[in-house]
């Protein structure tokens, strides 16, 4: 017995020596991180840049999509080919001018009258002339009073319709309320009679036939009746549309006459005025009307001239001719109908169009820099954003705005219609702090991020300023070196923030 006690308590000595020793070793081995395994990054400062990207095409300074001027005509000589340098002033193509020719000719002869009116007004009126002033001036005068008699009897046949036409619209309404009279007249007749039969004591079957037989009839009355009001609605409405009809056309038949009366009027008015001063002689007015009607010819000799000569097309200024649709034999029309007949180009001053999409065009501002990439031959420029548009355009349901960035000294290789890629520096800073992106959320107006420490996670606000291609500016909030809490699978763990950990 005493043998079997030393060794149950040399075991549990050992045992005790095990666990003591066991917690030495825990409380001197440090405690594991609990966020190591979480992605984060560092809060870093350097230099940082929002973008804007786009794609476009280039275009020219200068290009002219021509056409001929006026109605046209047929193709009869195309002097240029797709690639041709021209200068200013130079034929591009022709069309057949015989018609030009002819408006010219008619605008010559315009002219040749015009010229011998003034030769006439200047010499005075003859007394044939004088007495066929006299005729046109009673013809005005019996004109007028004509126009007259018929705006007179056009106002006494619109109130003898307007009479007439309310009468029939009253005797409507009177048919329409006799028949809802006996319409009422009859049911008060017919609940009476249902009254009686309800207190009549059901052995009377005499007094029960005879009110039924009353009460039949009393219906088959009342349903008369009631088609009878029907009837009288329809015609009352019938007859407030005939009237409305009627009213409506005589009143257009003064209105008419009015304008008739009004014109005659004038034209009384206007020969009085001629006669007048035909009277009077060469007076000065006269002189200057039948001058003013010869300056008028010229300007459609004029005009007439300039249409001959716009069957030229010619280059509005030096350049290149990158389209040719003009076809000979083809009318201008037809020619056209793919684009313009030909197009100039100044392969100076290019730039580039791009449409920026709605959430990027408010960021976007004439002056910021630009670099443009051409994709198809590597090219990279730079370049300055010129102009951005008020208003939008609408593809596809996207809303996007046309923005022009200016190229700044382009190589020659680049050509009119590249596409190219737009990177529109539209914020930037040289030293600041800033976090990936995808550590910001947002609480309604708020932003805040997860700070992570070896005490544990805890929300920090945090005040955001400019959103660059590689995070976000932190204004307030944070200090550089902070680790943050980034999103499950977010790659943003690599350089320039590091992991954190």
């Amino acid at each position: 017995m005493n043998g079997r006690r030393v060794l149950i308590n040399a075991g549990l000595g050992a045992l005790a020596l095990g666990l003591g020793v066991a917690g030495v070793v825990a409380l001197a081995t440090p405690r594991a991180d609990p966020n190591a395994s979480l992605p984060t990054a560092l809060v870093v400062r350097g230099p940082l840049q929002a973008t804007v990207t786009a794609t476009g095409n280039t275009v020219s300074g200068r290009t002219a999509s021509l056409q001929f001027s006026g109605a046209g005509g047929t193709v009869t000589k195309v002097y240029v080919n797709p690639g041709d340098r021209v200068e200013e002033g130079d034929r591009l193509a022709r069309i057949d001018a015989t018609s030009a020719h002819q408006q010219l000719g008619s605008a010559k002869a315009t002219l040749r009258t015009a010229q011998a009116a003034l030769t006439t007004t200047t010499a005075g009126r003859t007394s044939a002339e004088q007495a066929a002033d006299s005729a046109q001036l009673a013809s005005a005068e019996q004109a007028v009073r004509n126009a007259e008699r018929s705006l007179a009897g056009a106002r006494t046949t619109l109130d003898l319709v307007r009479q007439q036409q309310a009468q029939m619209v009253a005797d409507a309404e009177q048919a329409l309320s006799a028949a809802q009279q006996a319409v009422a007249a009859n049911e008060d007749t017919l609940a009476e009679l249902n009254r009686q039969l309800a207190a009549t004591d059901p052995s009377d079957t005499a007094t029960i036939a005879d009110l039924n037989a009353r009460i039949a009839a009393a219906q088959s009355t009342l349903a008369s009746q009631r088609a009878a009001q029907s009837n009288a609605e329809a015609g009352l409405k019938q007859a407030r549309r005939t009237r409305d009809s009627a009213v409506l056309q005589a009143e257009q038949a003064v209105t008419v006459q009015t304008g008739a009366r009004d014109t005659a009027r004038k034209a009384l008015a206007q020969q009085k005025a001629a006669v007048a001063v035909a009277r009077q002689g060469p007076r000065a007015g006269a002189v200057e009307s039948a001058q003013a009607q010869v300056d008028a010819a010229q300007v459609a000799v004029d005009q007439a001239r300039q249409a001959v000569r716009n069957t030229v097309l010619r280059a509005p200024f030096s350049g290149t001719v990158s389209t040719v649709n003009a076809v000979v034999g083809q009318t201008t029309s037809l020619a056209a109908a793919t684009g313009a007949l030909v197009v100039v180009v100044d392969p100076h001053g290019l730039s580039v169009t791009a449409a920026i999409a709605e959430a990027d065009a408010t960021s976007v501002q004439k002056g910021q820099p630009a670099t443009v990439t051409l994709p198809a031959s590597g090219t990279t420029m730079t370049g300055t954003v010129i102009s951005v548009d008020v208003a939008s355009t609408v593809s596809n349901n996207v809303v996007q705005y046309s923005t022009s960035v200016s190229l700044n000294s382009p190589p020659d290789t680049v050509r009119v219609g590249q596409t190219a890629s737009l990177s529109i520096v539209t914020g930037s800073a040289e030293s600041t702090l800033y976090v990936p992106t995808s550590a910001i959320q947002a609480d309604g107006a708020t932003r805040y991020v997860t700070r992570v420490t070896t005490s544990g996670q805890h929300r920090v606000e945090v005040t955001t300023g400019i959103v660059g291609t590689t995070g976000t500016e932190i204004l307030s909030g944070l200090s550089e070196g902070d680790r943050v809490l980034l999103p499950e699978g977010d790659t943003s763990t690599g350089l320039p923030f590091g992991t954190g950990r």
